[in-house]
């Protein structure tokens, strides 16, 4: 028997995530969400008497800290693995480039917080507040949801030069993964950062805007791999990135991988 700890269960990757540990019977899943009435999530706790929705909010150090002591009286004060994966950023200004950022201090820190807040700070906060569960637990195991975007060599052959504040907390994501691997190596605790590959987690129909940056993604990412055809949907990513869990081990822990275990099959 697992147990699992999902950050951002409410929608996207966090959501398909818990629907197919639930899956298995023998898997206590924990959905950790700011709103535990949020319909997607909900019916899947309707669904799976496995699931357990837990009201937490990773930019809010109380708000998580409760979800940890809460998600300790399920599961007997123990995780086998926790998985960081909520995200936020400010779409009004994923589209600009470097420098098209304004002089201006408070409208710049807007657009960077709510990227920092979710991969950073929330990040930080999720994995000391459930640390004590994943000490007690089997697998002992923290991954945290980042991206290729945040790939040096993966924005020099595309040339993608947008997305930054998404890109520069994903970046520090990345080497705060590596950090925490290293203090915890010797309890045993392996920590992963996990790129999902491109994926579609749009819900409803996408607005024109929307279909035309895709495109315009797509023609930049078949540049480092002309075979692409486009996203994946969530039920592929988040199969593939739970057999890339399900493998970590101690020369995997502190690295970025790919959904299909590698450091070079991002998409």
């Amino acid at each position: 028997m697992s147990s699992y700890a999902i950050t951002g269960a409410s929608k996207g990757l966090g959501r398909e995530f818990v629907r197919q540990l639930a899956t298995d019977p023998n898997n206590t899943v924990l959905a950790i969400v700011r709103n535990p009435e949020s319909p997607g999530v909900s019916e899947l706790a309707s669904q799976y008497a496995n699931v357990h929705l837990i009201a937490g909010d990773v930019t809010d150090p109380k708000s998580i800290l409760n979800a940890a002591s809460a998600a300790a009286a399920i599961t007997g004060g123990k995780l086998d693995v926790l998985i960081h994966n909520s995200n936020a950023v400010d779409a009004a200004t994923m589209s600009f480039n470097p420098s098209q950022f304004p002089f201006d201090s408070e409208a710049t820190r807007a657009m960077f917080e709510p990227s920092l807040t979710t991969a950073i700070y929330g990040g930080l906060w999720t994995t000391n507040a459930f640390l004590p569960l994943i000490e007690k637990g089997v697998q002992k195991k923290i991954v945290h949801i980042s991206s290729a975007m945040a790939e040096v060599d993966l924005i020099r052959g595309t040339g993608i030069s947008y997305g930054v504040a998404y890109s520069v907390a994903k970046a520090g994501m990345n080497v705060q993964i590596a950090k925490y691997a290293a203090e915890l190596a010797p309890r045993g605790i392996k920590v992963l950062g996990l790129s999902p590959g491109w994926v579609d987690t749009w819900e409803g129909e996408k607005p024109s805007a929307v279909v035309e940056g895709d495109a315009f993604m797509l023609k930049q990412f078949q540049t480092i791999a002309p075979s692409l055809e486009g996203q994946i949907q969530p039920e592929e990513s988040v199969a593939k990135s739970i057999q890339v869990i399900a493998n970590m081990d101690d020369e995997s822990s502190g690295l970025l991988l790919s959904h299909n275990g590698n450091r070079e099959n991002w998409f």
